[in-house]
């Protein structure tokens, strides 16, 4: 069941893009090119490393000592705290604002997408499109492959925050509920291009962040690793979608061919993106 938060989530993102806006130079986004968009956007992010420089592998070194930093220095200390506090009035609003990480941004994007389509509002569709393959790249091709490698116990397992069992373990590392609603802040923020409109956007993400603190579900750098995770591919799809609504021939191509060999006889598929 969807809450009513949500609901209203979904209204004020459709106020705020449903202004007419000029139409891209391409169109990249109805329903009968999205097949070839997400195969795009998944593959253009599974070859991204073999493309890095020094400097980006560098960067992603800062940052993966960054959280275990914050996992050093806040994860034990906090989860002690949460499971010494009496939560229970905190509790309904914890559940409410999960929701709203989960289906709640699923709701909020789907919506915006076929609002956009129904109303003839290219850049509603486009906010709908960019946000939901932005999430789709950041759970496909980093939150979940992440989850299953590190093995990571939830808080609720009684297990500390250092126990971690790759491949058999739990999915607490990182958050997806975290990954799903900053990539959500990420592109209302670059959408909105308002000061007042990001606070509130990566706000709501923050307090998304904290319910699954307090429901347990999560330790603090569970939370700050989907957070970059949800932001970096956000950014990283719209850079990628900007590019392709400016200039046609960087959309993906699929050809087909056929094949013969000494075996026999068979197809041959290409894909470009």
């Amino acid at each position: 069941m969807i809450s009513r938060g949500t609901l209203v989530a979904a209204l004020l993102t459709s106020c705020v893009f449903a202004q007419q806006a000029p139409a891209p130079a391409v169109e990249i986004d109805r329903p009968l090119q999205l097949p070839a968009l997400v195969m795009g956007d998944l593959g253009a992010a599974l070859t991204a490393p073999a493309e890095w420089s020094g400097e980006d592998w560098q960067k992603l070194s800062l940052g993966a000592l960054a959280v275990v930093g914050v996992s050093l220095a806040l994860d034990r200390p906090v989860a002690r705290a949460i499971e010494r506090m009496d939560r229970h009035s905190y509790d309904p609003w914890g559940k409410r604002l999960d929701t709203l990480g989960g289906v709640g941004t699923v709701a909020i994007v789907g919506g915006a997408y076929v609002t956009g389509l129904l109303a003839d509002q290219p850049r509603l569709r486009e906010f709908g499109s960019d946000a939901a393959l932005s999430m789709l790249v950041a759970q496909l091709c980093v939150t979940i492959p992440t989850k299953f490698v590190v093995g990571r116990s939830r808080p609720y397992d009684e297990q500390g925050p250092y126990h971690f069992k790759p491949l058999h373990g739990g999915l607490s590392f990182p958050s997806g509920h975290a990954t799903q609603v900053f990539t959500l802040a990420a592109v209302i923020s670059e959408y909105a291009d308002d000061p007042w409109a990001t606070a509130a956007a990566y706000g709501g993400a923050a307090l998304v962040g904290l319910s699954r603190l307090e429901q347990r579900a999560h330790f603090v750098s569970d939370v700050v690793a989907g957070a970059a995770i949800g932001t970096l591919s956000a950014k990283a799809v719209m850079l990628r979608h900007r590019k392709l609504r400016a200039n046609p021939r960087s959309h993906l191509e699929i050809s087909c061919s056929p094949l013969w060999t000494g075996q026999g006889a068979g197809l041959s598929l290409a894909v470009k993106f």
